[in-house]
């Protein structure tokens, strides 16, 4: 859901009005090799690969995989920025129409980062990665927050790697090692995961399903479901949704509330303090990577509130 109201948004010219600018300033011109509307036949690059992430996490791994043979350029860069209201500026558009590789979201979360592919005037000659739907085989109307899942990253990089190779062959071993060392890097992370999943069910709520991948992943139920869709969809959740979760806290029959600090309202505002004056641990969670973090620190950081929780 788009962030509370004091995280900043982007304002600037719309996709239309840069794809205009770009095709007049003579950025719009097509790029080269055979013109195709497949991702593995891209047209091979001269010097580094060009590759563009929506986000920052995509890009985070995609300098680990690419080296030094890729040009890495990450759009959203601060956690401030909304993914899903995001208005790209005429730097955004560029750099999407000179790269070779383009990763985004998909599945409803990033579309503005799909206009501008679209936009390019060379999207054919592009090699483009949706991971939701290509790589984790969600569709539009599911969870956009893929990256929660701890099977993503591997894949994604996988991925990335034998893509990178089909664009630049004679760095094949290069792009396999160096997604494999990514993938070891993930240890810290992969392992708390395996640590903390319980072997039966434990009842959790949630502000919002942010976190459900995981959640999933940790055999957490969440038990608010219907609650936090209507705050996904900035909807008010129906007085019994409400009154079911209070009770629930009360009565002690969650183990712990998932709070996204970036999204919020009078409503979660009252549950979270419930769930104070209650003792029932809340677990602050972010939608994007907070400043001065690695995907994996990001990702530890809120296992061991977890952790904490449940050795409560």
């Amino acid at each position: 859901m788009p962030f509370a109201n004091s995280f900043s948004k982007v304002r600037s010219l719309s996709i239309a009005t840069l794809s205009t600018a770009l095709l007049l300033s003579g950025c719009g011109a097509a790029g080269t090799g055979p013109a195709t509307n497949n991702a593995d036949s891209a047209s091979a690059p001269t010097g580094k690969i060009k590759l563009v992430a929506a986000e920052n996490f995509y890009g985070e791994a995609a300098k680990a995989v690419g080296g030094d043979y890729v040009e890495v350029t990450s759009i959203l860069n601060s956690p401030d920025a909304d993914p899903h209201d995001f208005e790209p500026t005429p730097e955004a558009s560029k750099s999407v129409h000179d790269a070779q590789v383009v990763v985004y979201n998909g599945i409803g979360y990033d579309e503005w980062m799909k206009k501008l592919i679209d936009a390019s005037g060379d999207a054919k000659n592009k090699a483009v990665i949706a991971v939701g739907s290509d790589i984790m085989g969600k569709k539009e109307g599911d969870n956009e927050h893929i990256w929660y899942n701890p099977d993503t990253m591997p894949k994604y990089v996988d991925r990335l790697a034998e893509q990178l190779s089909k664009l630049d062959p004679s760095h094949k071993d290069a792009y396999r090692k160096q997604a494999d060392a990514y993938k070891a890097s993930l240890a810290p992370f992969t392992s708390l995961v395996k640590e903390l999943k319980q072997a039966s069910p434990v009842p959790v709520a949630v502000s919002e399903p942010v976190f459900d991948y995981m959640a999933e992943a940790l055999n957490l139920s969440v038990s608010d479901k219907k609650f936090s869709m209507a705050a996904e969809e900035e909807t008010d959740p129906a007085p019994a949704e409400v009154a079911q979760l209070q009770n629930d806290i009360k009565g002690k029959k969650i183990t712990m509330f998932v709070n996204n600090i970036q999204a919020s309202s009078p409503t979660v505002k009252n549950i979270v303090e419930l769930a104070k004056q209650n003792e029932v641990p809340v677990i602050e969670v972010t939608e994007t990577l907070p400043s001065g973090k690695n995907y994996v620190q990001w990702m530890v950081d809120q296992l061991n509130q977890i952790k904490a929780a449940l050795k409560k």
